[in-house]
């Protein structure tokens, strides 16, 4: 596992990008490549392995794809430097080295982009270097296959020797899944003031708008009229609360749900439905002490 630290390497340590003659000669090898979720990085593919899989599912929620090779790379043939604000900054070129495909076909709105950069800094060991890949926006597809092609004659040597490892690397990713986060529950059960907003995780990035008529709560067998807002960093995550001025009920336990087949950014359903639970408290402003349930359907 590789913990936050190594994205922040990452970011800081591109101005010493590219290769210099000084580099030993040799085609770089590319010895790994790693996924990252979380700031934690799992080993997708291995040199190692005779056919480099390690029959690995990547979580789709990826923030950035690590390519490992066993030296340094030509820098100068994977990012420009350009002069922003005063201060040297490394931009990806034109033609990345590295591009994506999913084999589903699928997409996403806005549109599945990314950006390919390179890294000096020896963060696996020894004396490698990695070039990464980071979306625009964090995510993939659920349940599909993305296919990483590389371009040998953008990833060489200071020499222009290049690298030795496949044209395309595949990496399955897992379903989508959804939880409804509620508090650890207590002696008293899971307690919320009335105004929670209720996180709900997805396994990858996710349209509000899309998701939020698969987004119900109840009470007492009574429907809870709810809004669903997206998170204003982690696409992965959507908050429903109670569609009206003084919150969540508090008389009895509130239930929220996600139905079956609600769909990631890219098409991918949801196969399972996910719940949690909780009670809210807190006096309420008005009224019946709470949102007011309207009777189910």
């Amino acid at each position: 596992m590789r913990s936050l630290p190594r994205l922040l390497i990452a970011a800081i340590a591109l101005g010493g990008c590219s290769s210099s003659n000084s580099a030993p000669h040799g085609s770089p090898v590319l010895q790994g490549v790693y996924w990252i979720v979380g700031g934690q990085g799992t080993q997708v593919w291995s040199s190692s392995q005779p056919d480099g899989g390690l029959g690995v599912t990547a979580p789709p929620a990826g923030q950035e794809v690590d390519f490992v090779f066993d030296r340094r790379l030509d820098g100068s043939k994977i990012e420009d430097t350009v002069t922003q604000n005063g201060m040297a900054t490394e931009v990806p070129v034109p033609s990345p080295p590295i591009t994506v495909s999913f084999a589903s076909g699928a997409d996403s709105t806005p549109p599945f982009t990314d950006q390919v950069l390179y890294n000096s800094v020896p963060f696996y060991g020894g004396s490698t270097a990695f070039v990464f890949l980071r979306p625009a926006i964090t995510g993939f597809p659920s349940s599909d296959t993305v296919v990483f092609t590389l371009n040998k004659t953008a990833l060489t040597s200071a020499y222009n020797e290049p690298m030795l490892g496949p044209d395309q690397i595949a990496v399955a990713t897992g379903p989508l899944t959804a939880t409804v986060r509620v508090p650890v529950a207590t002696d008293a059960g899971s307690v919320v003031p009335a105004s929670f907003m209720v996180p709900i995780v997805f396994s990858t990035r996710v349209s509000a708008a899309t998701v939020a008529s698969f987004i119900h709560a109840s009470s007492g067998g009574n429907a809870i009229p709810v809004t669903v807002a997206a998170d204003a960093t982690d696409p992965t995550v959507v908050y429903a609360t109670a569609a009206c001025a003084n919150g969540w009920p508090t008389a009895a336990p509130v239930t929220v749900s996600v139905d079956a087949q609600a769909s990631d950014a890219f098409g991918g359903l949801l196969q399972a439905p996910a719940t949690g639970s909780f009670t809210a408290v807190g006096a309420a402003p008005s009224g019946d002490g709470g949102c007011g349930a309207v009777s189910s359907p």
